[in-house]
């Protein structure tokens, strides 16, 4: 029979295999770094280890491809050297922004898998659902003693009350009204009015009074009860009775597997034999070697741009919010001071996220042109120049939350758009698109009319984990 791992023992076989693949990774960019090859990895590492890690990765699953061939094969076969081929994978993978904004994963092989932990209610307790996850719910009352019976106004003055999971502990009971502490037991059977509230009487005896045995709490106001009131005893259900064993709350913690189907994702080029020639005999240039940089920052865009599409998908399944930027109808006397309170509505959105699914607060955000030009007018802006502009480009910080310009279009975002999402800090956690790469494959082919047409294609394969972390937030009127 299999034994069921404690949460301690899931933690750290999860600890175990992240840290396994980093120490693999940060060997990779020791070798990588000292050949032409993997040149400026070890900056890159400073700058961003994440980044570099996925970089080395992927350039020696690239050589564990080639491998498999030789030379001439490839030089034939792809009309690229083997060493120009890892070239176009690090200009592809280290140019690329699509990990700083949502999660990419190195895989090892096509069948790879990302674990992550989920935890969950096991029982349907105090408020509870079996199979809810405990991070996406505020449920105090699970864990301990304590519950309530609510009880809706009838127009009456006097109420009998039963609570459940008898027998009660005496000194536990508490009433509420409207959310209003209005009296407590006093240990004896007595409910007594707490500091000046009168909304109780002062009978007790046969009314305010509580037998703990049975769980019945009788309840006297000095005037009716509305309709539109709510009356909450809250109580003590006796733990160390053991009758009530049944009614302790239990975390169930699970570790999950997801399994990883990359395919190949091609990126064409194509050149004619009489630009090769003219390059190579006016000194502009070797063609093969501009082939490689153009490749690889192609193929760095196209990474951007699927992963930006593929989350705008995601972000329509939830609630579209737009920001009026008519400064005038929101009596802002200029579009500057209006622009102020566009942080406040990307804040309303990270307070969305957070009450649905109690974590997560938006910390990325892809922005189209105008959008992006609104943005700066913000005083929190601090722009970013170190990447050049043109793709998806790292632009700058509006206080803590990072922005990278996109071009705009209707399947990536609109130029009055800003798609927004949250990515946890420590990798592997909170995930909402995973992006798996494995390695790169290329094929050429040289036609009798002097042209070289080719594709390189990334092998990977992209999971969604979770839906609420995506938003998008539209600007009118810019």
């Amino acid at each position: 029979m299999l034994k069921k791992k404690n949460s301690g023992e899931l933690k750290a076989e999860m600890r175990a295999f992240n840290e396994t693949r980093r120490k693999t990774q940060d060997r990779l960019i020791e070798k990588w770094n000292r050949v032409d090859v993997g040149a400026g990895l070890d900056n890159l590492y400073k700058i961003n280890p994440h980044r570099a890690r996925c970089t080395a990765m992927a350039i020696q699953n690239q050589e564990n491809h080639l491998k498999q061939l030789n030379e001439t094969v490839i030089s034939t076969s792809f009309a690229m050297k083997p060493e120009n081929l890892l070239k176009v994978v690090r200009i592809g993978t280290a140019n690329s922004n699509r990990g700083d904004i949502f999660t990419e994963y190195p895989l090892q092989t096509t069948d790879d898998a990302l674990f992550y932990i989920y935890m969950t209610y096991e029982q349907a307790l105090r408020g509870a659902a079996a199979g809810d996850y405990m991070y996406e719910k505020a449920l105090p009352y699970v864990a301990g003693e304590q519950f309530y019976i609510d009880t809706t106004g009838t127009g009456a003055t006097q109420y009998t009350i039963v609570c459940g999971n008898i027998p009660i502990v005496a000194n536990k009971v508490i009433v509420l009204l409207d959310g209003a502490l209005i009296g407590m037991d006093d240990g004896s059977g007595n409910i007594a009015r707490v500091g000046a509230s009168t909304v109780l009487t002062t009978t007790q005896t046969t009314w305010n009074c509580v037998t703990t045995s049975s769980g019945v709490v009788k309840l006297e106001f000095t005037a009716a009860v509305p309709v539109t009131s709510t009356i909450r005893v809250l109580y003590d259900w006796n733990s160390e009775d053991s009758t009530l064993a049944g009614q302790y709350g239990t975390i169930g913690i699970s570790l999950v597997k997801k399994r990883f189907n990359a395919r190949p994702h091609p990126l064409g080029y194509a050149y004619s034999t009489m630009t090769e020639l003219t390059l190579g005999t006016t000194g502009i240039g070797n063609a093969e070697e501009l082939l490689v940089g153009a490749v690889g920052d192609e193929h760095a865009k196209a990474k951007d741009y699927k992963a930006i599409a593929r989350a705008r998908t995601v972000a329509l399944m939830n609630s579209t919010v737009d920001f009026d930027t008519a400064f005038a109808v929101a009596g802002e006397v200029s579009a500057k001071s209006h622009a102020q309170m566009i942080t406040k509505t990307i804040g309303n959105i990270s307070a969305a996220i957070y009450d649905d699914i109690k974590r997560g607060m938006i910390n990325k955000a892809v922005a189209g042109s105008k959008a992006l030009e609104y943005v700066r007018l913000h005083d929190g802006w601090t722009e970013d120049t170190r990447q050049p502009r043109t793709g998806v480009y790292k632009a700058g910080k509006l206080n803590d939350i990072e922005f990278f310009g996109c071009p705009a279009d209707a399947s990536l975002v609109n130029n009055n758009e800003i798609l927004l999402t949250y990515k946890n800090p420590e990798e592997g956690l909170d995930l909402s698109l995973v992006f798996g790469t494995l390695t790169e494959i290329a094929a050429s082919l040289k036609y009798p009319t002097f042209y070289t047409v080719g594709n390189v294609a990334a092998v990977e394969d992209t999971l969604t984990i979770n839906t609420k972390f995506v938003r998008l937030l539209t600007l009118s009127n810019l």
